[in-house]
């Protein structure tokens, strides 16, 4: 590790989109000294896409990994089967080895869009957790007690609601708490909803006499619904997004939402962030073009600054401008009459009739442009109906031969 300390960079270590930092005083130390730390994120491989939300804790590891420390990043292959229940309100579906296998097939692509793959080191927990001797799950479980786990938010809020929550659940965070042991973690960043893991990793070290790991949360990145972004609640915008459905979904957060991604989700400088923040609360800069500059920073760091470009383009002609895309996929139908419900079921962009009904309730249907309101409707179909679902999706319906 170069000698060269780079104070900037450790002071945007310790701040920027920071929540909390156990011990920060020994942190800043550790990072001052040249010392070559072993940074700890988990992640568990419970489905194939990774969110923004996750990825601003690889923009987090990245300053690290620009500072010269080595970042250890564990792919919960054994805990995905249990499920971290840290956000989660009902006990969570078991994850088959085979859907683990397949949601980690381009994991180190989407993480490698941050992160340089070839100095990160990436262990699997199934290594030590497997083959890990019921004595030894025993005396790791002897150093927590049932109230700790059950008072934690969520299950506290299921304990009262008298919602199930499964013996294995409570293993979780015992389990990940001994990933520090098995890769020696010096430090483990994770979301702020994320602490009584990571303190457990703190609590299981000292019981096999390693120093503590230093702990550092983040803040929340919030999805598009107002909640926690995550995969579960389908609130995401995921790293693998095309570039256009990405831009789209970023123009639709919310304003109070825009400087919180502008820190989490860019690697724009918090002085240039600070000014635009200033210039929209003057109304000097609109939230609209706010927002706009937002969108380009995120859709340029995973896609390139031209498919940023296009996609600032295509955003203004379809939804500033009203006009229809050029291209959109197209379906056939044969029905020259055809209830406004099962013409969306066909279009395949909405799961359900009943999620149809709420958004032609809400007004955010239209057919040739014109809002449809009425879920009983019939439409009468000629051929080249263009149906918009929501603000995003176009699909036009092509008449086939009968």
């Amino acid at each position: 590790m170069e000698n060269t300390i780079n104070q900037a960079l450790i002071d945007q270590i310790l701040s920027r989109g920071v929540e909390e930092i156990f011990e920060v005083k020994n942190l800043k130390e550790n990072l001052t000294s040249g010392k070559k730390l072993r940074v700890k994120h988990g992640i568990d491989p419970t489905g194939d896409k990774i969110h923004l939300g996750r990825a601003s804790q690889y923009l987090k590891l990245k300053d690290f990994q620009d500072a010269g420390h080595q970042i250890v990043l564990i792919i919960g292959d054994f805990t995905a089967r249990i499920g971290d229940a840290s956000d989660k309100d009902t006990m969570r579906k078991a994850v088959s080895n085979e859907e683990i296998k397949e949601n980690l097939k381009t994991y180190a692509e989407q993480i490698g869009k941050i992160l340089d793959m070839s100095k990160v080191e990436v262990r699997y927990n199934s290594e030590w957790l497997e083959r890990m001797p019921q004595a030894e799950i025993i005396k790791l479980c002897q150093n927590f007690t049932a109230q700790q786990m059950i008072q934690r938010r969520n299950f506290k809020e299921r304990w009262e609601a008298g919602k199930p929550i499964g013996l294995h659940e409570l293993l979780y965070p015992i389990f990940q708490g001994y990933d520090s042991v098995a890769v020696g973690a010096d430090v483990e960043i994770g979301g702020s909803d994320q602490l009584f893991n990571l303190q457990a990793g703190r609590t299981i070290q000292q019981l096999y006499r390693q120093k503590p790991q230093d702990i550092m949360t983040l803040k929340m990145v919030w999805g598009l619904d107002g909640r926690k972004m995550s995969t579960s609640w389908g609130n995401v915008i995921n790293m693998l997004d095309e570039a256009q459905d990405m831009f789209g979904k970023v123009m639709s957060i919310r304003d109070e939402y825009v400087f919180d991604y502008f820190e989490m989700c860019t690697r724009l400088p918090l002085l240039e962030i600070s000014s635009l923040r200033q210039n929209t609360e003057n109304g000097t800069l609109s939230w609209r073009d706010a927002k706009a500059r937002l969108a380009r920073e995120i859709v340029a760091l995973y896609h390139g600054s031209n498919a940023s470009t296009q996609a600032e383009e295509y955003f203004n002609r379809v939804f500033r401008d009203k006009e229809a895309p050029e291209e959109m996929p197209e379906i056939s139908i044969d029905q020259k009459k055809i209830n406004v419900l099962d013409l969306l079921m066909k279009t395949g962009g909405i799961p359900s009739k009943q999620e149809a009904k709420r958004l032609i309730l809400q007004k955010g249907i239209k057919i040739n442009n014109v809002t449809v309101d009425d879920w009983k409707a019939e439409i009468e179909l000629s051929g080249g109906e263009v149906v918009q679902i929501g603000k995003r999706k176009f699909i036009k319906i092509k008449q086939s031969a009968q």
